[in-house]
């Protein structure tokens, strides 16, 4: 019984793991800026999803777009 416990509580702390409370921001923009600085493929519908709220996406591109272009140039 205390495996299945101890399995339970580990699949649910990594399930959990995964999203931060940045992750859930109501400011779009912001995310998608962030996402577009980390070179990340646009992903607002995931965040739509993960969050489980609605996700301006036009302003999340907007972001995005703005935060790719601010990305440094690799050297290598």
């Amino acid at each position: 019984m205390k495996k299945i416990l101890s399995a339970a509580a580990c699949l649910l702390i990594t399930g959990c793991a995964g999203l931060s409370s940045s992750d859930c921001s109501t400011d779009a923009f912001a995310l998608g800026q962030r996402d577009g600085r980390l070179g990340a493929s646009p992903q607002a519908e995931r965040y739509a999803e993960r969050c489980g709220v609605a996700v301006d996406r036009d302003k999340y591109q907007e972001g995005w777009r703005a935060g790719y272009s601010q990305r440094p140039i690799p050297l290598w």
